[in-house]
């Protein structure tokens, strides 16, 4: 009996354990996510400021065309992990 309620207890802890690395884990998505996307944002920005000069050479735009393209993305699996970090963390 003795030994039975050792292992319950030892169960107990493990799943509390657990349950404090996973909203550990949540809370940095969420937080790292936030953080990048600012950046991100502002890659978009500028990248798109940069785009609109109509003096610029083909070769320029084709690069910044690329960078746009790739920013995006980022940005959209950036969304994703913001989302599954939401859905994580519950209501």
């Amino acid at each position: 009996m003795q030994q039975l309620a050792h292992q319950q207890e030892s169960l107990s802890v493990a799943l509390e354990e657990a349950n404090q690395t996973n909203k550990a884990k949540t809370a940095f998505l969420s937080n790292m996510s936030h953080e990048i996307r600012t950046p991100m944002n502002a890659i978009i920005g500028l990248d798109k400021i940069a785009l609109s000069d109509p003096d610029l050479p083909e070769k320029t735009r084709e690069y910044l065309e690329k960078i746009g393209l790739s920013a995006q993305h980022l940005l959209s699996i950036i969304n994703d992990i913001l989302d599954m970090s939401r859905i994580e963390s519950g209501p």
